[in-house]
């Protein structure tokens, strides 16, 4: 899988629009562990994981193979 971490405050969304416009058919579907049901049922968790939370927040997954 080839992902990319955007820069901060670039819309996601707009740029997964856009490739989409543009037959890249990218996605976003990573979810922290932690905010997971599992993580949040059996996971550990002590304090905050802000840095984890923002950079889920600028991934992107690009496709593998445009076929």
């Amino acid at each position: 899988m080839y992902y990319v971490l955007l820069a901060p405050g670039i819309d996601r969304q707009a740029v997964l629009s856009e490739l989409k416009r543009n037959e890249i058919y990218s996605v976003f579907h990573y979810v922290p562990l932690h905010s997971s049901p599992a993580g949040r049922r059996y996971g550990r968790v002590h304090g905050t994981l802000d840095v984890t939370d923002r950079q889920s927040e600028r991934l992107i997954r690009l496709p593998l193979w445009v076929g």
